[in-house]
């Protein structure tokens, strides 16, 4: 089974990151959650590639992003927004 994110999809997801945007990531499985984490990373220039990321990773990136506050998402938000590609 695949897993699909276009460009577009993605440019919407960031340019909306809000608590329900975060909920919908948190609502991904481990597998989908870890595309999105490789492909993000991918998009803003970081190579992953040379770390092997784990479920435990994966579990310790969705435990995060679960406890941010509200001003965490938000400044998290404007991060990734104003970020390079």
């Amino acid at each position: 089974m695949g897993i699909y994110c276009n460009k577009d999809d993605l440019e919407v997801f960031i340019m909306q990151f809000d608590r329900s945007a975060l909920s919908r990531l948190l609502s991904l499985n481990d597998s989908q959650l870890k595309f999105l984490v490789n492909k993000f990373a991918r998009d803003y220039g970081i190579d992953l590639s040379s770390y092997n990321v784990t479920e435990g990773d994966i579990s310790s990136v969705r435990r995060a992003l679960a406890g941010l506050s509200d001003a965490e998402l938000a400044d998290l938000g404007n991060k990734i927004s104003g970020g390079k590609r």
